[in-house]
């Protein structure tokens, strides 16, 4: 067991993230970025890299 990746302080049975907190990380961090569009400038910026979907296998 470890602790849940979301932040939640709850502990997992052998995964990352309990069962759709993956999720409750991704709406907080698209939130607090101020949508999808300022979360990719962000994650851009950081990267020092264009996010592109082209060709996107996920």
């Amino acid at each position: 067991m470890s602790m849940c990746a979301c932040g939640c302080g709850e502990l997992t049975r052998g995964g990352r993230f309990r069962p759709g907190h993956d999720q409750k990380l991704r709406v907080a961090l698209e939130r607090a970025a101020g949508g999808l569009e300022g979360l990719r400038i962000i994650v851009e910026k950081h990267l020092g890299r264009e996010i592109s979907t082209i060709n996107d296998e996920s």
